[in-house]
């Protein structure tokens, strides 16, 4: 193996006294484990270390690096590709114990929770939890680009552009037939999907808010099963029914490539970087790659040599393959001769692969140990879950505490262990091998842990500005520890404190036409924790009127969407929502159309949503409120067994009934969606006939209903085309 273990081109000193400026702003998050460094104390060490103003461009430190997930501490770690070391950590203790998917780009760091649905926006510019959106159930992605930021629904086909900050909708959603698959962006910030119920390859651009289709390339048969990855200029699309490959970029005419393989049961990363593609075929343990598909196309293909093997990923002219269950990465040549080998040690499940800022992170997020590999191949190991070195501490060249030192006492802290809230009073938990509060005293089975973490940050805050003044509101933080004693508001200008009771406050005595943006910290009795940031206000004398006739249609029962009419001078709506019963309700959002689809919310509760309009610069005007709807606690299933059958001019669609299903919706597709427009039958049925005239290809989509509008799952015919 191929492996560095330090850097080897600075002196001692110098990577000594580097390790020290990174490892002073990481552990300032890792002390309370509670979120990312927000103080402005550990932003102007690191300002002054590299002569940048304090919030001016903190992207600077961050070239050559990545965000990776580490599931032992439930946080973000950012890795230096320079160096492997850890210089940021972003801390999402709610987080559940699955994976967290990661987004990344130099302005903003997107967490999603599958699990939960729940997505958590960090500003990196502002440092600060700036947005969550609570996307629930279904095939969701949220996708990154330079400057524009998407959910994708990849089932419905639903394409929606959100602010990367707030993670609101910014304009009218996309639909396309769904499903879809992939979705990633390229350099030139083009959306790339497939849309496999036509056979096409979609590029998307987000203008003014809104996303819209700009190239559509027939890649394969309708209804063929397709896989697309995205390349720094355009895309590639593969047939899996066949051994063609389609790529296609901006500016040029489609370019199709027979491969030296079928590309049945291929798989590819959704995002690949550099010039040479790895098309990865898993069942025959073998890799197909493509150079230069618009010149020579060059193509090889070669065997791994050994079971087990994973997703191929192409990187500076090798390929690398992770093999979980053996907790190793091998690279190759494109001719299938075997290189180095990236050994991860005590790494467990599924290896992550990504290229990012000129070099490739492997991770293991369920142990806490990655790696970075150069583009020479050497790897440098880097253990995520180590906490990073503090003030003045070199990692490896200090001694280990002595395991029979008493603990200190709890009191005053001492000069060694000053600091302010937030800043690491007591070591990092697990730090050295002592106990939770710093102590040399290892822990036992018969020890219980003590946990001693700030909260974390009361994401989102909602910011409503009025005649002089701004109106806040937050949800709870997240603090198990200790409850909240206080929320700590602070704006250029001004401070403000409020009990931990309270999750709102007015903030008068504002200029009229300034912009001002808040940002709101919790304390508990260990610290202070992350901030989370308000989006930019300005307040303003003139208000908008009051939105009209607010409706509430369920569509399931966590799932609703509220409707009202337009008000005079609005620019947007906030919507929020009350819960009776001690129910919980879902964070305000906001939207610049007259409807928002409301998910998250609980089945058996009441709610009564209300829109506020809102003008230019935040400014709110008059609200309106919808009667209480009570949302369905029956669960709806899913319908099984989808398929369709053509005899003559007779199509009969079959399927097997779902639990609690009053009725189902059949929706043709293809151009049998000519057959008939969308029926609905009554939820003792379990097929239904069309008759047809000249339609040849057809697919059926069928959908569970409840009671109401309330839906369940769905489930859909294979495409198939049809002689008379």
């Amino acid at each position: 193996m191929s492996r560095k273990t330090a850097p080897t081109d600075a002196t001692p000193h110098e990577r000594g006294r580097s390790r020290r400026l990174l490892g002073t702003l990481a552990q300032r998050a890792r002390a309370g484990s509670s979120g990312l460094v927000l103080s402005l104390m550990a932003t102007a060490l690191v300002s002054t270390a590299f002569g940048v103003g304090a919030l001016g461009r903190s992207d600077d430190i961050s070239d050559g690096a990545a965000w990776l997930w580490s599931a032992v501490t439930k946080e973000a770690v950012r890795v230096n590709g320079n160096n492997a070391e850890i210089d940021l950590v972003a801390s999402l203790p709610e987080a559940g114990d699955g994976p967290i998917e990661v987004e990344q780009n130099d302005d903003y760091l997107l967490l999603t929770d599958p699990q939960t649905g729940k997505v958590t926006s960090v500003d990196l510019n502002n440092l600060g939890f700036s947005g969550r959106l609570e996307l629930g159930s279904g095939d969701f992605g949220v996708v990154l680009g330079r400057e524009s930021a998407v959910v994708i629904d990849r089932a419905g086909g639903e394409i929606r552009a959100v602010n990367p900050a707030t993670l609101q909708a910014t304009g009218a959603s996309l639909t396309l037939e769904g499903p879809l698959v992939g979705g990633a962006f390229d350099d030139a910030d083009t959306l790339w999907v497939g849309a496999p119920t036509q056979g096409h390859a979609v590029g998307i651009k987000v203008s003014e808010g809104e996303a819209a289709v700009t190239q559509t390339v027939a890649v394969a048969s309708p209804g063929s099963d397709i896989g697309v990855t995205v390349f720094d200029d355009g895309a590639l699309a593969v047939d899996r029914g066949g051994e063609d490959v389609v790529a296609m970029r901006e500016g040029d005419d489609p370019v199709m490539v027979t491969m030296p393989a079928p590309m049945a049961g291929s798989a590819m990363p959704a995002r690949t970087r550099g010039e040479m593609a790895a098309v990865t075929r898993t069942k025959d343990d073998e890799v197909v790659t493509l150079m230069h598909p618009y010149g020579a196309a060059e193509t090889t293909r070669f065997p791994v040599g050994r079971p087990g093997g994973g997703l191929a990923v192409p990187f500076s002219g090798r390929v690398y393959v992770p093999f979980d269950d053996e907790g190793v990465v091998r690279s190759y040549a494109p001719n299938g001769r075997e290189l180095d080998t990236v050994t991860l040690p005590g790494s467990e499940g599924a290896l992550e692969l990504q290229v990012r800022e000129g070099s490739l992170f492997v991770n293991s997020p369920e142990t806490g140990v990655a790696a970075v590999v150069d583009d020479t191949g050497q790897a440098t190991l880097v253990d995520t879950d180590e906490p990073p070195p503090g003030p003045g501490e070199i990692r490896g060249d200090t001694p280990a505490p002595d395991p029979v030192a008493p603990a200190p006492p709890n009191g005053p802290a001492t000069e060694a262990g000053t600091g302010g809230p937030g800043e690491g009073t007591t070591a990092p938990q697990g730090a050295g091998g002592g106990s939770p509060e710093g102590g040399g005293v290892p822990e036992s089975e018969d020890t219980p842990q003590q946990s001693t973490g700030p909260p974390g940050a009361p994401t989102p805050v909602t910011a409503e500005a009025g005649d002089g003044s701004v109106e806040l509101s937050w949800p709870e933080a997240y603090s198990p520890d200790a409850p909240v004693e206080s929320y700590d508001i602070t704006w250029e200008g001004g401070q403000t404190t409020v009990e931990g009771s309270e999750l709102h406050t007015l903030i008068s005595g504002l200029d009229n036409g300034t912009a001002y943006r808040f940002r709101v910290s919790a304390t508990n009795a260990h610290g202070t924790g992350p901030a989370a940031q308000s989006p930019q206000v300005t307040p303003n004398q003139e208000a908008p009127g009051p939105p009209g006739s607010v409706s509430v249609e369920v569509s399931g029962n966590e799932t609703a969407t509220v409707s009202w009419t337009g008000a005079d001078n609005a620019v947007d709506y906030l919507v929020s929502a009350v819960a009776e019963g001690g129910a919980s309700a879902p964070s305000n959002r906001t939207t610049g159309e007259t409807s928002l689809e409301v998910t998250g919310l609980e089945p058996g509760a009441t709610y009564t949503f209300t829109v506020t309009s809102r003008g230019e610069g935040g400014v709110t005007g008059e609200s309106a409120s919808s009667s209480p709807v009570t949302m369905p606690e029956i669960q709806v299933g899913t319908p099984g067994g989808v398929a369709h059958s053509v005899s003559g001019s007779t199509v009969t669609v079959t399927w097997t009934a779902a639990d609690n299903a009053e009725g189902y919706r059949i929706t043709p597709h293809g151009d049998g969606a000519e057959i008939g427009s969308e029926t609905t039958v009554d939820g003792g049925a379990t097929s239904h006939a069309f008759t047809r005239v000249d339609q040849r290809c057809f697919s059926f989509t069928v959908t569970a209903v409840g009671s109401g509008t309330t839906e369940g799952g769905f489930g859909r015919s294979t495409p198939a085309c049809e002689r008379w």
